[in-house]
């Protein structure tokens, strides 16, 4: 019987060490990966191009027909095909605006927003057609403005009337606020993991951790202390500071085919609304206007539209947005904003994680309304050139020839209180200096090397691609019209832009690169410090490792 016990014991013991052999226990060194040089994808071999310059095709960008409907409020109208009637002739999109500063708390009032949904569609007696708008209403928010869309088959009184409730004096006073702050710190939790939390660590650092971007969200001291009372403050102030803009769909008069005819007779028996009205006259119809915008005086630091025409419009938008960056120019002795001279590897420390997510970027501008075309130029040819994707630098070397990541992108942010660009992805546990390494050489590599003139036309022929796609994405049209206005450009500039970029070459880029502090960007990464921290100071030597506590 002890001989049996003996042999069990042998296998069992004998089984573990096979396993955890197997597995390489928890002592077993990380083989990391080694660096390698950046590898460049060849462009001399794509067709066509040759030495001349080609010029791409660009199509025009189509202004809507703009009116006032108070001092502080426009309407805003494309004229639709009969096509493009069937799949946006329904859809109505509210939009406040704040050029002046940025939103406080906009996460805050986005959760009011969908409680008060959930609570009018539950307490109310609702028509079929009211139920079906209730469920199409979203809800968007930036740091500068907050939308919410409507897309049902009722008449446009009635959508716009359901629009503008969220803003009346009442709006938030019977939402549930445990809900909202549970909801709000779930997401904080669930933003470990999908990467909301490394990014705000890295805008902290990138900015600084004063500055509007950093105070005006995911504030937890807010967050804990709300209730209603604080709730319809921080509602009111926001509806104060806000400028509002609907856009409605409009049929295009040239329409003469039978489906258009049909389409048309339709919607205007459904909206009561007649194509020879005067401009007075469809304002009245298309909107329903509440009487806190009719009495409520705009923030004397809003400039006004000029209703007479688009331009003059999108002119005092851009003097508003030159008023924003000086009004809101940040005091560097009370900001700890970074200067990108020091390198240093910003740490946060996340134990056992098999990933390492990164971000790397640096600030181009520090307000668009200062920020010249060629600064916009810079910052977009940059981040798409490295990082768009499949077609980017970073992807094609970190990712197709040497595994590093399932994928690397960049992106330039051209925000009215700041311009940067910065580069994201996430990696092996193994792989983390190598990877963090390969970005880092080709930011420096694009200092040091000319690109060629197929490479800059294929990364233009991408943003062109990308601005048109986004076009026709819904409410693509109204999300770029509301960004020419918080960049305080006309719809000339914006194509201005376009334009440059076709005639951009490659020591221009290389000229432009070099203005930029490419070599010393800001780095934070989340990680298993202990575990890739030795080695991160192997390949990157010259770089300080400095653990970040995130919010």
């Amino acid at each position: 019987m002890k001989k049996s016990h003996s042999i069990l014991w042998a296998k069992i013991i004998g089984l573990a060490v096979f396993i955890c052999s197997q597995q390489a226990c928890q002592h077993a060194p990380i083989s990391f990966t080694p660096a390698q040089p950046p590898n460049l994808a060849n462009y001399n071999d794509l067709p066509v191009f040759g030495s001349e310059k080609v010029q791409l095709p660009l199509s025009a960008i189509v202004s809507p027909q703009t009116m006032s409907l108070t001092t502080n409020s426009f309407l805003h109208q494309w004229s639709l095909t009969a096509d493009s009637f069937a799949q946006q002739g329904h859809q109505l999109y509210l939009v406040g605006i704040s050029t002046q500063t940025a939103i406080a708390n906009p996460d805050i009032i986005i959760a009011a927003f969908k409680q008060r949904q959930k609570h009018m569609a539950n307490t109310q007696v609702l028509t079929a057609v009211q139920a079906a708008c209730y469920d199409s209403m979203r809800f968007r928010a930036s740091l500068h403005s907050i939308g919410i869309s409507i897309n049902c088959m009722a008449t446009t009184k009635l959508k716009s009337a359901l629009l503008w409730q969220f803003w009346d004096n009442q709006a938030v006073n019977e939402v549930n606020i445990a809900t909202i702050k549970r909801n709000l710190k779930l997401n904080k939790h669930i933003g470990a993991f999908t990467g909301s939390e490394i990014d705000l660590a890295f805008r902290k650092q990138l900015l600084g951790s004063q500055h509007p971007y950093n105070q005006n969200i995911n504030n937890n001291a807010v967050i804990d202390e709300l209730t209603h009372s604080s709730l319809s403050a921080l509602h009111t102030e926001l509806r104060q500071q806000l400028q509002w803009h609907l856009f409605a769909p409009q049929f295009s008069p040239q329409l003469t085919n039978t489906k258009a005819q049909t389409l048309k007779a339709n919607t205007l028996k459904t909206n009561s609304l007649k194509t020879n009205s005067s401009k007075t006259q469809i304002a009245q119809h298309v909107t329903s206007l509440p009487s806190w915008l009719l009495t409520e005086k705009p923030d004397s630091s809003h400039s006004a539209f000029d209703s007479s025409a688009q331009t003059s419009a999108q002119t005092s938008a851009k003097a508003s947005a030159k008023a924003s960056a000086k009004a809101n120019t940040i005091n560097s002795s009370t900001v700890e904003t970074s200067t990108a001279k020091d390198k240093i590897l910003y740490i946060i420390d996340a134990p056992d994680t098999v990933q390492t997510q990164v971000r790397i970027g640096l600030v181009t501008a520090t307000a668009t309304a200062d920020a010249t075309v060629q600064d916009a130029n810079t910052c977009q040819m940059i981040a798409a050139l490295l990082g768009r994707g499949y077609s980017g630098r970073l992807f094609y070397d970190l990712r197709e020839v040497r595994g590093l990541s399932y994928g690397v992108y960049g992106r330039c942010v051209n925000a009215p209180l700041s311009q940067y660009m910065y580069f994201y992805g996430s990696t092996a546990l193994e792989n983390s200096s190598a990877f963090i390494k390969g970005m880092l050489d080709h930011l420096s590599l694009i200092t040091e090397q000319t690109a060629s003139q197929n490479e800059i036309n294929a990364t233009v022929t991408y943003l062109q691609g990308k601005q048109q796609l986004s076009l026709d994405r819904p409410f693509g049209k109204e999300s770029l019209y509301i960004r020419q206005l918080l960049s305080g450009q006309t719809t000339a500039e914006f194509s201005q832009g376009m334009s440059q970029l076709q005639q951009l070459t490659p020591m221009q880029l290389l000229q432009q690169a070099n203005t930029l502090s490419l070599t010393t960007p800001i780095v934070v990464l989340r990680g298993d410090a202990d575990k890739i921290s030795a080695d991160l100071q192997q390949k990157l030597p010259t770089w300080e490792l400095r653990q970040l506590e995130p919010d």
